[in-house]
């Protein structure tokens, strides 16, 4: 079960927009550069919905909730999984039930492998620049959630 973060939801009148990978709630735009880590090399927002009443959340990925597991790998094989939803007491069982994946909304990556050189970053900025692949901007439903 995530945390409940009153203290913020209290405070503001809006809905999040999007919510990080620790479920803490977040009111500007997604950017890749918003994620919980500044050391990813891959970030992703997806939609899932409350297991328990359906309410949709957008959430993002990133090696923080993923581990060591490839975030493009987990969309291509629809086995992205964000766990419990974020806790906004949704519903009375929402928070302690899982979440269900639905789409793939934004995909970013970088440190792209075409500038390293003998294991030494031959331009910077390049490599560190982030990319968006729309190909990976998918439905993920696994057959659990629609079977």
């Amino acid at each position: 079960m995530k945390p409940v973060y009153d203290d913020i939801l209290s405070r503001i009148d809006i809905p999040p927009i999007w919510f990080d990978e620790n479920a803490v709630p977040r009111y500007c735009e997604f950017a890749p550069s918003e994620a919980a880590s500044i050391y990813v090399s891959e970030v992703a927002l997806a939609e899932i919905t409350c297991q328990g009443c359906g309410h949709l959340f957008r959430v993002a990925f990133s090696y923080v909730n993923m581990g060591s597991k490839s975030i493009a790998e987990a969309i291509r094989a629809k086995t992205l999984d964000y766990g419990d939803p974020p806790n906004i007491r949704c519903c009375l069982g929402g928070p302690t039930m899982s979440s269900e994946p639905r789409r793939l909304v934004e995909y970013w990556h970088r440190h792209h492998r075409e500038y390293v050189e003998d294991g030494k970053v031959t331009n910077g900025t390049e490599y560190f620049r982030w990319r968006r692949e729309p190909s990976l901007e998918i439905d993920i439903e696994p057959d659990w959630v629609t079977g």
